[in-house]
Order: structure tokens, then C-alpha cells, then sequence
């Protein structure tokens, strides 16, 4: 059976195993292209293209590195008052859970993404949602419930299991939004983790 708490601890375990080879691979590199030339295995313009293939290698290897460490600080704060979704390089990005209308996911093969619907002013970043688009039933549920037509949502994708957390904060602070069946079912397989009612 599928547990939050080990899906979390697994997501810990291969963050730490991929920054630790992904270091070992960056010192590897240096060491022995360091060796090749001082054994002098390579010679004359053939050092020269061992050395810049290095540094390619090594800044690939750093841009690894970078992208996993933004990757592990992506999070979302929800509160009564606030949603605020903190995403290194862009700043923050906040929300009111009044605002939130509809929550739904996207389940892919080993994960799902959350989508937030919001209603009102539209915020930078927000997708525009319209009735031929990508979410043109939700777009008919909430243009019927609210009688508007401006609605903007927002994919939530990164955060691995830590997404059930959000997706339970979210149906625990934002009082006017309907939750699709789907959502449901991931929150209460959160609740029934976590004892929680």
C-alpha cells in the first residue's frame, strides 16, 4: 500500500544521493584531468581540449547541482489569511484563500499536480482560464456558479508527496472553494496517514 510518510523519505534520501554523486562526479573530473596533464597523458593541443571538455563537463554538472537545490526550496505556505508559493529565482507569489474557487489534480504516472482556480483580478504569473481551453468543464462549472468569466488558475508541479500536505492545507483554508473528486481523494488519503479529521 502507497504511504505518504515513505514517499517523503524516499524523496529526502535520492535529493541527498544525487547531490553526493553529483559532487563525487565534480571532484572525479577535476582530479583526473589534473592527473592526465601532470602525468602528461596528454600533450601539447591536446591538453588544451581536455581541459575545456572538462569544463564543460564540470558546469554541466553544477548547473545539476543548482537546479536540484531550487527544486528542493520550492514550497507553499497556506494559511486563513494567505497562500504564498515561494519559488526561487521568481520571488513569492501570493494568493488569497478567499479567492480560490476550485482545486483539482492532474495525476500523472508516479505523481499528480495540483491546480488552483482562482476568481477576481488576475495576478501575474496566473494562467488565464477560458471556456476552450484545457479546463473548459471547470471553466463551465465555475462561469454557471459565479456568473463571471474571468477565472485564472495555477499548476502547482513541483513538491513531490509533500503535495498531499498542500492539498490538505488548501481544503483546510479555503472555505469557499469546491474540491473535484479526484482531490478528495488524495486529501483523504492524507487524513487516513495522518489521523487527521
Amino acid at each position: 500500500m502507497f504511504s505518504i510518510k515513505k514517499a517523503i523519505k524516499k524523496e529526502r534520501a535520492r535529493l541527498n544521493r544525487n547531490y553526493f554523486i553529483s559532487f563525487f562526479i565534480l571532484i572525479l573530473v577535476a582530479y583526473l584531468t589534473f592527473a592526465a596533464i601532470s602525468l602528461s597523458v596528454v600533450k601539447g593541443w591536446q591538453s588544451y581540449f581536455t581541459i575545456a571538455y572538462a569544463l564543460i563537463i564540470e558546469l554541466l554538472i553544477l548547473i545539476n547541482i543548482f537546479k536540484l537545490y531550487f527544486e528542493s526550496k520550492f514550497s507553499v505556505d497556506i494559511s486563513f489569511e494567505k497562500i504564498k508559493i515561494h519559488q526561487p529565482l521568481k520571488g513569492n507569489l501570493p494568493l488569497q484563500p478567499s479567492k480560490v474557487v476550485y482545486v483539482d489534480v492532474i495525476s500523472n504516472k508516479d505523481d499528480f499536480d495540483i491546480v488552483i482556480f482562482i476568481k477576481g483580478k488576475r495576478v501575474k504569473r496566473l494562467l488565464k482560464l477560458n471556456e476552450n481551453g484545457e479546463f473548459k468543464r471547470i471553466y463551465k462549472i465555475l462561469n454557471e456558479k459565479y456568473n463571471e468569466d474571468e477565472f485564472y488558475y495555477y499548476i502547482i508541479k513541483k513538491g513531490g508527496a509533500k503535495k498531499y500536505f498542500y492539498l490538505y492545507k488548501l481544503y483546510k483554508n479555503c472555505f469557499e472553494a469546491e474540491f473535484s473528486r479526484k482531490a478528495m481523494e488524495y486529501i483523504k488519503l492524507f487524513m487516513e496517514e495522518y489521523n487527521l479529521s
